[in-house]
C-alpha cells in the first residue's frame, strides 16, 4: 500500500491535531538513515489544487492500510467525513479503521452491542451499527490545537505508540524500544557527522572567506551598474515624467553613491524649478481649480469625486461626491466655497470652513459653466442647453434663470458684478443681476471651423486658438470696436506646431500650452515700439516634467500660480518660485557703475555673508541668521571682502588702494581703521585674505602682495610691501583662505600665451614653493590651503584640479565656466560660472560635473548685453552646504548643497513611492530593496 493510514477528520475542528499526529506518525520509531517511519494521508497536507477532489480521496483512501477517524461533534456533523467513512465501510479493509476522540462524548451501549446513540456526540452516522464489539480508542481530548505535537511529551507519545501499534503490526512495547533504539543509533550518527564537519570546516572557511571577498566584489559591482542604470534612466524620463525620474534618482542613490547617482539626482532637484508638487487623485482629472491666493487647489475626476488640496499640495483638507463625471470646478473670491457641476446637471457647493455640502437644483443637462461673483458667494452657472441660473449664497433653488438658447463658451461676471456676459458661438450677451437680457451682440467671435476654446480661470478673458495662432478677448472690452481685445488678457504668441492637447489663459498676460513634448507657458509684456506704438514682447519658457496636460488652469487675477493634469496625477506650479534648491532673501544688488564688475561676496564663520553691492548710500553689508547690517562708504567700491578667523570683523580692499576694517555695532557696521596702501602705477588690490596670526594680506593684480597689521594705530602705518614682478602687467592671482598660500600667474606665462604657468608661493616670506604648467592658456583660478588645492580653468573650458603639496595633476575635465570660480572650504564641491550666468556644479574628488543652475537673468543691467556670469560672484558657505551668488542688478541668492536637502525636497515634491508596476518595470533584486523616501508611505 503506498499509505499506512489515510486521517478523516473535521477541517474546523482538528486541521492542527491532524496535521501534528501526522507528524508524529512520521517519526515514531523511525529508522535512523530513512525520511519517515511510514507514510499517512492527509488531505491538507498531500492535495494539490485538485477539480476533481473527492476521485483524489478515493484514489487515497484506495492505497491506504488503515483509516484513522478523528472523531468530535464537528466530525459527526460534516458530510465529508461521512462520505469518507461509508467509502471505508464498504472497501475490502473495513475492519482497519482507527479511533482518535479529539472531542465531545463516546459511549458504548453494551446492552444492544452498539455506541449509544444518544450519550456519543462524536461519532458520523454512517458508523453506528458497524462494530461488533466495543472498539479500542485514543483519547486525544485533553490536547489542545496550540500542543506543538512534540513526542518527547510522555503522554502525547504514548498516544502516539497506540496508533503507531497496529500501523507498524508490531506490540506497542516492542515499537517503543524500537523508538529508542533509532533515536541512540542517530545520536551516535550524528556525534560522527560532527567530527567529520569539524574537520572539513577548517577547509571550508578558507574558501568560504575567498567566496564571501569575490562574492562582495560582485555585488559592489553589481549594485555600481545598477546604480548608473537608474541614473540614467531617470534622465531620460525627467524631461516628461520628472515625479518617476524623481524616485528613481531616489533609488539609484540609495544602491549606491557615485559620480552619475549624485548627478542625477541633483539634476532632478534644478530641473522644472517652477514645479512644487504632484499630487494624485483617485480617478482622471476632468477639471482643476486654484484660489485667487495662494490658498487651496482642487481637483475632479470622470467618476464624480472632487478633492481639495492646501495651495502647496502638502494636505488634503476636503472631499466631495457627486453623480456623473465633473465637468467644471470654482473656488469663491474668498476661498471658503467651492463649486462643482457634473455631466449629470448636479451642482454642488463645498464649504471649506464647515465642510457642509448644498446641493443645488437645476436641470440634468451637462454643466458647462460655474462662476462665483467677485464680492460675495452668488453663483451662476450655465448648461450645455444655454440655461443660465443664479443661485444665492444659501438657497438650493436659483433666484432666477434664463434660458439663452445657446450653450456658452465662457461665463463671467462684468465689472463691479452686477453684470453677467455670456459668450458662445454665435454671438454675446449680458445680463444683469435679475438675468434680464441687456445688451446683446450679434457678431460671432468664435470661427465656424476647427478651433481650440479657451476660458481664465474668472472668465474674463476668453478667445481661441486656431493652427498657430492665439487670439484672446476681454469680457469688459466687449462692445468695443475691437471687440474686446486688450492687452490685459495678454499677448498673442505663436503657438508650437504640434497639436495642442490643453491650453490656458490668466487674467493678465500669460498662456500655457500643453501638448505631447509637455508644457509650453507664454508671458507677454506689454511695451512701446520703436515707433511708439504698443509691441508686446512674448517671453516662452518650457515648464519640463509632466507627461502632455489633458487640463490646465491658472490661479484666477495675476495667474502666479498654475495647475496642470494627467490621467490622475495633479502637477502644483508657482511661477514665482526658485526651485528645489534655490532660495531668495529680499536682497536687491544695485548696478550703479558704468565698468562691468562682479561684486564682492564672501563667506563666514556661522553662516554670516558680507556683501559689496554698489549701492548710492549703503555699500557694505553682512548677513546672519540673525539679520542684516549696513555701514556707509559713499567714496569707492570694493573689490574684495573677507572675514576675519572669529566673524567679528570684516576686511574690504577698495578702488582707491585702501583696506578697511568693519566691526558690527549695534544695527550697523561700523568702520574702525583705514590702511592707505602705496599705489603702483596701472595696479589696485583684487583680493584680500585674513591671516591666523591677526594680519591681512591684499593682494595687487600684478601679483604683488601686501602685509597689514590692522591693530596697528598712528601715522604712517604699518604696512610691509613685498616689490612687485619685473613685469607692470595685470596677472591672475587668488589668495588662500587663510592667507598662507598664494597662486599667481607667473611671468613665463605673460611670455607665452598659450602655455600657463602658476606659481604657489608661501606667504609672507613669498619663498616659491612650486611652478605648475598647465598645459593651456589660463582663464581662471582659485587656491584653498584648507584643502591643498589649487583649481584652474584652461582654454576657457577645461577644469583642472592640482595638489599644491606635489604639484600633480588629480583630474581634468571638459564643460568648464571661466566667469567665476568657487571652492567648497568642506572639499566637496567646485562651481565654475559661464559668461551666459550657468553655474556647473563638480565633485571635487572625482571630476564629475554634475548639474548646473542658470544665475536669473538681471533685466536693465549690463547682463543686457554681456550675460549674467560677468557681474556674478559665488562662494561656498563655511560649511559648504550653501552655495551663495550675487549679481549685479539682480539679487543675493543662495542653493543648498547637500544631499539630505536634496533628497527631502524631492520626496516633498512627488510624496509618494515607486508603484507597483514601475517597480516591476525599473528595479532589480540588486535595487529592490530599497525605498526611494524611507520616511514616505507614498
Amino acid at each position: 500500500m503506498r499509505y499506512a493510514a489515510f486521517i478523516s477528520y473535521s477541517h474546523g475542528a482538528d486541521i492542527h491535531r491532524a496535521d501534528r499526529v501526522r507528524r508524529a506518525l512520521h517519526a515514531f520509531a523511525k529508522p535512523w538513515n530513512s525520511l519517515r517511519a511510514l507514510r499517512v494521508f492527509l488531505d491538507n497536507a498531500a492535495l494539490s489544487a485538485d477539480p476533481a477532489l473527492w476521485n483524489t480521496v478515493e484514489q487515497a483512501l484506495e492505497e491506504s492500510e488503515h483509516l484513522i477517524l478523528f472523531a468530535s461533534p464537528e466530525a459527526a456533523r460534516s458530510p465529508w467525513v461521512d462520505k469518507e467513512v461509508k467509502w471505508w465501510r464498504r472497501g475490502p479493509r473495513a475492519r482497519k479503521l482507527l479511533l482518535v476522540v479529539t472531542g465531545g462524548d463516546l459511549q458504548w451501549d453494551h446492552a444492544r452491542g452498539d455506541f449509544d446513540r444518544a450519550r456519543s456526540t462524536c461519532l458520523p452516522p454512517s458508523l453506528y451499527g458497524f462494530f461488533e464489539a466495543e472498539p479500542r480508542w485514543v483519547d486525544l481530548r485533553w490536547m489542545g490545537e496550540d500542543h506543538p505535537g512534540d513526542l518527547r511529551d510522555p503522554r502525547f507519545r504514548a498516544c502516539i505508540a497506540d496508533l503507531a501499534a497496529p500501523l507498524h503490526g508490531r506490540p506497542k512495547d516492542e515499537l517503543l524500544g524500537e523508538d529508542v533504539s533509532q533515536r541512540r543509533r542517530f545520536r551516535r550518527f550524528r556525534r560522527g557527522m560532527l567530527a567529520g564537519m569539524t574537520a572539513l570546516a577548517v577547509i571550508a572557511s578558507v574558501t568560504a572567506v575567498y567566496a564571501f571577498l569575490q562574492r562582495n566584489t560582485a555585488r559592489h559591482q553589481a549594485r555600481i551598474a545598477t546604480a548608473r542604470q537608474l541614473a540614467a534612466t531617470a534622465l531620460n524620463l525627467s524631461g516628461d515624467d520628472l515625479e518617476a525620474a524623481s524616485l528613481l534618482a531616489l533609488q539609484g542613490y540609495h544602491v549606491a553613491r557615485t559620480p552619475e547617482t549624485l548627478s542625477a539626482l541633483y539634476q532632478m532637484t534644478v530641473k522644472s524649478p517652477h514645479l512644487v508638487k504632484f499630487v494624485h487623485s483617485d480617478a482622471k482629472v476632468t477639471a482643476l481649480a486654484l484660489t485667487p491666493s495662494a490658498r487651496y487647489a482642487a481637483a475632479g475626476t470622470e467618476e464624480g469625486s472632487v478633492t481639495v488640496w492646501t495651495a502647496d499640495g502638502a494636505h488634503q483638507i476636503g472631499h466631495l461626491s457627486v453623480s456623473g463625471g465633473v465637468t467644471g470646478v470654482t473656488f469663491s473670491h474668498d476661498g471658503r466655497l467651492l463649486a462643482a457641476g457634473t455631466e449629470s446637471g448636479e451642482v454642488a457647493v463645498l464649504d471649506l470652513n464647515s465642510h457642509g455640502v448644498r446641493r443645488l437644483s437645476g436641470g440634468t443637462e451637462s454643466v458647462s459653466q460655474l462662476q462665483f461673483r467677485p464680492r460675495d458667494h452668488v453663483l451662476a452657472t450655465a448648461d450645455s442647453s444655454g440655461e443660465l441660473r443664479l443661485y444665492g449664497p444659501d438657497g438650493r433653488d436659483p433666484v432666477s434663470a434664463v434660458a439663452t438658447g445657446s450653450g456658452p463658451a465662457d461665463l463671467a461676471f462684468r465689472g463691479d458684478g452686477t453684470e453677467i456676459a455670456v459668450i458662445h458661438l454665435i454671438g454675446s450677451e449680458l445680463y444683469d443681476s435679475a438675468l434680464r437680457k441687456v445688451k446683446e451682440w450679434a457678431e460671432p467671435i468664435y470661427p465656424g471651423d476647427a478651433h481650440f476654446p479657451v476660458v481664465s480661470s474668472s472668465g474674463n478673458c476668453f478667445g481661441y486658438a486656431k493652427y498657430d495662432f492665439l487670439l484672446l478677448y476681454s469680457v469688459d472690452g466687449l462692445g468695443r470696436s475691437d471687440v474686446g481685445r486688450t492687452a490685459d488678457c495678454g499677448a498673442q504668441p505663436s503657438l508650437p506646431s504640434r497639436e495642442i492637447t490643453s491650453l490656458a489663459v490668466s487674467d493678465s498676460n500669460k498662456v500655457a500650452v500643453g501638448t505631447s513634448k509637455g508644457l509650453t507657458l507664454a508671458l507677454s509684456q506689454p511695451s512701446e515700439g520703436d515707433d511708439g506704438s504698443a509691441d508686446d514682447k512674448v517671453s516662452v519658457e518650457e515648464l519640463p516634467g509632466v507627461k502632455e496636460p489633458s487640463v490646465l488652469t491658472f490661479s484666477p487675477g495675476a495667474g502666479d500660480r498654475l495647475a496642470s493634469a494627467n490621467g490622475n496625477t495633479v502637477a502644483l506650479w508657482d511661477l514665482g518660485r526658485a526651485g528645489l534648491t534655490m532660495h531668495h532673501h529680499n536682497v536687491t544688488v544695485q548696478d550703479s557703475t558704468e565698468a562691468v564688475s562682479p561684486p564682492s561676496l564672501t563667506a563666514g564663520p556661522g553662516g554670516a555673508i558680507a556683501l559689496d553691492y554698489d549701492g548710492d548710500e549703503y555699500t557694505l553689508s553682512v548677513m546672519t541668521p540673525e539679520g542684516m547690517v549696513q555701514g556707509r562708504q559713499n567714496d569707492s567700491v570694493y573689490y574684495a571682502v573677507v572675514f576675519s578667523p572669529d566673524g567679528d570683523r570684516v576686511y574690504a580692499v577698495s578702488s582707491n588702494n585702501r583696506v578697511d576694517t568693519w566691526v558690527k555695532a549695534p544695527g550697523a557696521l561700523k568702520r574702525v581703521a583705514t590702511h592707505k596702501v602705496i599705489p603702483v602705477t596701472d595696479t589696485r588690490l583684487t583680493d584680500v585674505a585674513a591671516r591666523r596670526d591677526g594680519r591681512v594680506v591684499a593682494l595687487r593684480s600684478d601679483g604683488s602682495t601686501v602685509l597689514i597689521d590692522p591693530s596697528a594705530e598712528g601715522d604712517p602705518p604699518r604696512v610691509e610691501d613685498s616689490g612687485i614682478y619685473d613685469y607692470q602687467k595685470d596677472r591672475q592671482g587668488d589668495l588662500s583662505e587663510d592667507g598662507a598660500l598664494l597662486a599667481v600667474e607667473s611671468e613665463r606665462s605673460l611670455a607665452h600665451s598659450k602655455t600657463s604657468h602658476v606659481d604657489l608661493l608661501e606667504l609672507p616670506t613669498r619663498h616659491r614653493m612650486r611652478r605648475i604648467g598647465l598645459g593651456g592658456a589660463l582663464s581662471a583660478l582659485a587656491v584653498s590651503a584648507r584643502t591643498h588645492s589649487l583649481f584652474t580653468v584652461i582654454d576657457a573650458n577645461v577644469l583642472q584640479s592640482w595638489d599644491t603639496r606635489t604639484g600633480r595633476l588629480r583630474w581634468q575635465s571638459d564643460g568648464a565656466g571661466y566667469a567665476g570660480l568657487a571652492i567648497d572650504p568642506s572639499g566637496h564641491w567646485i562651481a565654475t560660472v559661464s559668461g551666459d550666468g550657468t553655474v556647473w556644479f563638480w565633485d571635487s574628488a572625482t571630476g564629475g560635473r554634475l548639474a548646473s543652475v542658470d544665475l536669473p537673468f538681471a533685466a536693465g543691467s549690463h547682463a543686457t548685453t554681456l550675460g549674467t556670469g560677468w557681474q556674478s560672484s559665488i562662494v561656498f558657505s563655511d560649511d559648504g552646504r550653501q552655495l551663495w551668488s550675487a549679481t549685479e542688478g539682480g539679487q543675493l541668492l543662495s542653493w543648498d548643497m547637500t544631499t539630505d536637502a536634496w533628497i527631502k525636497g524631492l520626496c516633498d515634491r512627488v510624496s509618494r513611492q515607486l508603484s507597483p508596476a514601475e517597480r516591476s518595470r525599473y528595479l532589480t533584486s540588486v535595487s529592490g530593496n530599497y525605498r526611494a523616501c524611507a520616511a514616505s508611505d507614498g
